[in-house]
Formats: C-alpha cells, structure tokens, sequence
C-alpha cells in the first residue's frame, strides 16, 4: 500500500536550515558566487561563473529592466523599513549581510528577506543568472564605455 505525503510531510527543515539557505541565496545574489551546502557533509563550497569581458546589447537590455524593477522594489522596500527602523537605518542592510538583517525587528526582517527573494527572481524572469548579473554589475562598475551603453538602453526603458 502506498500512502500519499502531502508536500509538508515528505521535506523536513528545521528553522536553521531555512535561515541558511535564505542567507546563501541572498550572498548569491549580490556577492557573484554562488554557494552551496553540502548537508550530509557540513561543508560550504562555492562556484563562481566565468562571464565573458563582452556583453551582448540583448545582455545589457535584459541586465537593465531587472535592474531598474529591482531598484523600485529597494526603494519601496527600504522605504517601508525606515518606516520601522529610522531614517538611514537601511545603509547598512544588504542580502548578502545576514548578521544586519537579523538584528531587525520581525516585520522589517520579513520585508527585507521578501526583497532578497524576490530580487533574485526578477533576475531570473529577465533570462539572467545571479552570476551574471552580479559580474555584469561589477563590469559596469568598473568600464565608463559599458555605464554609458548602460545608460542609454535604460534611458530607452
């Protein structure tokens, strides 16, 4: 006979396990490495995509309408959290830095977090993955030429 397990049942995870993996996700998302846990051996390992010096226009396009949507969603976002902590409390708050998000109150914890998920799936949505979206952002941090192709594909958004 085979009993039927809801969904809840058949994946066990222990508050920890939740907390580490929204923590390792949101580094994903802003740091450009991706790690991963290895739970039956207790170890972090991490993997970082090499992306090519030349990005493609269709690249940039698509690095910039997610990051255009995800800087609304800071803005609202960090707004919101102001609201609860103070005005410029948030300077100090990134997906990767867990240790400042955990020290917020419960409702601007779970506004933050939301942020960090949800970041990472309009990076997604927009046919790019976290290490390439992170390394594009470092490459336009770093090339005048690409800020300025930057520029003028989000000025056509």
């Amino acid at each position: 006979m085979v009993t039927k397990l809801n969904s809840w049942q058949k994946i066990k995870i222990s508050s920890p396990q939740i907390l580490l993996v929204i923590g390792l996700s949101a580094l994903g998302v802003f740091t450009g490495v991706t790690p991963q846990y290895d739970s039956l051996n207790h170890q972090l390992t991490q993997e970082n995509e090499v992306l090519a010096q030349n990005i493609s226009n269709d690249e940039l396009q698509r690095y910039a309408r997610a990051a255009v949507e995800i800087e609304r969603l800071r803005q609202a976002t960090f707004a919101k959290v102001e609201g609860i902590v103070g005005k410029g409390q948030t300077n100090q708050l990134a997906c990767h830095q867990q240790e400042n998000i955990t020290q917020l109150p419960t409702s601007a914890r779970t506004m933050v977090t939301d942020y960090c998920q949800i970041s990472e799936s309009i990076v997604r949505k927009n046919g790019l993955s976290i290490n390439q979206f992170n390394q594009i952002t470092q490459q336009v941090r770093e090339s005048d030429e690409l800020k300025n192709r930057l520029k003028e594909i989000t000025r056509q958004l």
